[in-house]
């Protein structure tokens, strides 16, 4: 595994800081991430395997593990910050409630209640 797709395997679980607790304890879990692992080394060599360019490698590794090509922010995280922004905006007060309440099109993540 790449230093790249390894400093993501490890920013991904510290994204998750429950599943890292649960990697020492849940063997179930330990084999999900073993997984992920084994599946972005064997990407990752495909991908240089094929001459795909380096970048574009981050970006799909990113795109996998993160849904996002930049891969910065997880998916979820953005769009906490978009739907914050919009609250904050001025709108009238029963569409911006109605906005907020409306149910989010991404899975929970481990580490937090699922929303409504």
């Amino acid at each position: 595994m790449s230093e790249f797709a390894d400093a993501t395997l490890s920013r991904y679980l510290d994204h998750q800081p429950a599943l890292r607790d649960a990697l020492r304890s849940d063997p179930v879990q330990a084999a999900q991430i073993e997984a992920l692992r084994q599946t972005l080394t064997a990407m990752e060599r495909a991908l240089a395997d094929e001459g795909v360019p380096q970048e574009t490698q981050r970006r799909v590794i990113n795109r996998m593990v993160w849904g996002d090509p930049e891969g910065i922010d997880d998916v979820y995280a953005q769009m906490l910050r978009v739907r914050k922004q919009m609250l904050a905006a001025d709108l009238p007060p029963d569409l911006a409630r109605a906005w907020w309440e409306l149910p989010s099109t991404s899975p929970a993540r481990p580490d937090e209640e699922p929303r409504r």
